[in-house]
């Protein structure tokens, strides 16, 4: 995956890729040199990518090298991800990540502004940042080693248009400036269907769309949470599986639901701090 120019600067101490960089004329910027030499060989992030359309440049892939270096070291400390998910990380995480970007490219094409709640160590949005750096993300996460660490991490991939809020989302999505201000909303493991329509949706503008990672009972979850969504202002859920090579097989595998914000979310919702996990819409 990586071009001619970025292998040979890889091979070469910074200050020496840095002059060749500036005695051959390239564009290229300190960050981007930096990022070239911390690549090491994410084969299965870069071929996983690739299945879903989606092209990583040298500098991105890099960054997905800088994100993999940090989440272990961090992890060591402040136990954000099981030592199982960090050990297959390129799928478990990233190309789970980046499995919602042909979903999102057809469901909001012009989506610019995206919210990930409960987003926890960047999953899905702070790699879906890197992978579409034109998007303008805010990182809702309430836990404060989990916000501590993403703040971190977008200072060091050096990434502008990243807002993170240690906050709950409950408070977020109801200050101007957030509410119904989102092309798109995205959210994994936070909990139950009902739950992330409630916590998410208040976040998207008419039109807006949320895209979210579910398990295996994705189906019969999405008919359940029809009425809730309803309640929210939004469409009715529909469900695709994700993309197949991220499991072993097909049993472990997981879906993605959408739904459609179809009208404005009254005024009720979301309901305080709590409530919407203890106890869900009907």
């Amino acid at each position: 995956m990586c071009s001619k120019s970025g292998l040979a600067l890889g091979s070469l101490g910074f200050a020496a890729g840095l002059k060749v960089a500036v005695s051959s004329g390239s564009r290229w910027g300190l960050a981007q040199i930096y990022f070239l030499m911390l690549m090491t060989n994410l084969d299965i992030l870069a071929e996983g990518a690739v299945a879903l359309g989606v092209e990583l440049s040298d500098l991105q892939l890099g960054q997905f090298q800088t994100y993999l270096d940090g989440l272990t070291e961090w992890n060591r400390r402040k136990n954000l991800t099981s030592p199982g998910a960090l050990a297959d990380a390129e799928r478990v995480h990233f190309l789970d990540s980046l499995s919602l970007v042909p979903v999102l490219r057809r469901e909001a094409p012009n989506g610019r502004r995206l919210v990930d709640v409960g987003s926890g160590a960047g999953f899905p949005g702070l790699a879906l940042k890197i992978a579409l750096p034109e998007l303008d993300v805010v990182l809702v996460e309430a836990t404060g080693k989990k916000a501590e660490f993403l703040t971190w991490m977008k200072n060091s991939l050096a990434l502008g248009e990243v807002e993170v809020l240690a906050e709950r989302a409950e408070l977020v999505a109801r200050r101007e400036g957030y509410r119904e201000a989102f092309d798109v909303a995205t959210a994994r493991a936070i909990g139950s269907l009902k739950l992330v329509l409630e916590l998410t949706l208040p976040f998207c503008k008419i039109g807006g769309v949320l895209i979210a990672q579910r398990g295996g009972d994705a189906e019969e979850e999405a008919a359940l949470a029809a009425k809730a969504s309803s309640t929210l202002g939004g469409g009715e859920p529909r469900v695709e599986p994700a993309f197949a090579s991220l499991a072993a097989d097909a049993e472990t595998r997981g879906s993605i639901a959408v739904v459609r914000k179809l009208s404005e979310t009254s005024d009720r919702f979301p309901r305080r701090d709590g409530i919407p996990a203890k106890r869900p819409l009907t």
